[in-house]
């Protein structure tokens, strides 16, 4: 019966427009939570940054920025771009830093260029002021303050997570204008392997007939939003402006979301 009572006050709190603030309460809430520090030798944002793009630990904020940095050169090297090799490099949705921490330093020492995005500008803000690179505050709709074919690298975790279909197709859109020709995107997404054990309630149920379901629809590019999608259906939404290089499915086993790598199309 709980259950049932909690999501009831939820939609309220969405149609009233309370949503808002009670999330906003639930994130300090959590921030006080936060554990011990943890010093890995480069500057680690409050808590209550920390909170905003991950759970309450700066720990798991350390190890698995780190990890995922890791997986994202090892992905962008496989399909032809080295990050040692002088890219200009964006990361989309940067948050508090959590990949930017490790991978920026390398992009930058290497000759190439690091700009960091977000629609938070708190965070966008605490980049700027503590990594090195260039970072700015994006809208949650396009467009990016880059120009035309600037770009040879696009990276963005758990991004389309948090945006319904028409916001993520017009970031796709975005990002392949942004992007030189034969550039690589890596973007993470829930898919239906990831929503297998990962999903709430009945989203992996829907998601084989609807392609792409929202839960939660408020507050869209926030944590409290997700976003579900089929691979299929991701491909489809790339396929104006990209060429499908690979998608790695989703985890149920562990809490791996999917990746898919797409190539900039030429230009006609």
């Amino acid at each position: 019966m709980l259950r049932p009572l909690r999501r009831i006050a939820r939609r309220v709190m969405e149609r009233t427009g309370l949503i808002g603030p009670y999330y906003r309460w639930l994130e300090r809430r959590s921030a006080r939570a936060v554990g011990e520090a943890v010093d890995d030798g480069r500057p680690m944002p409050p808590a209550e940054l920390v909170v905003l793009v991950s759970g309450p630990s700066l720990r798991w904020f350390s190890e698995r920025g780190r990890d995922d940095a890791a997986m994202f050169r090892a992905l962008a090297a496989r399909h032809g771009a080295d990050v040692a090799a002088g890219l200009d490099v964006l990361d989309f949705g940067c948050g508090a830093g959590r990949i930017a921490r490790w991978l920026a330093p390398e992009v930058i020492a290497a000759g190439g260029t690091f700009t960091g995005s977000d629609l938070n500008p708190r965070l966008a803000g605490w980049c700027a002021a503590n990594l090195p690179g260039t970072y700015r505050a994006n809208g949650l709709k396009p467009p990016l303050g880059n120009a035309a074919n600037s770009l040879d690298m696009i990276y963005a975790h758990s991004v389309l997570t948090h945006l319904t279909e028409p916001t993520a197709q017009a970031w796709l859109a975005e990002i392949a204008r942004v992007l030189r020709p034969g550039g690589l995107a890596l973007m993470t997404f829930h898919d239906e392997a990831y929503a297998q054990a990962w999903a709430p309630e009945d989203v992996a149920a829907r998601l084989a007939g609807e392609g792409y379901v929202v839960w939660n629809n408020a507050l869209e590019g926030s944590n409290y939003i997700s976003a579900w999608t089929t691979r299929a259906r991701l491909a489809d939404m790339a396929a104006p402006g990209f060429e499908v290089a690979e998608i790695i499915p989703g985890r149920n086993d562990a809490p791996a979301q999917a990746i898919a790598v797409l190539r900039a199309r030429p230009e006609v």
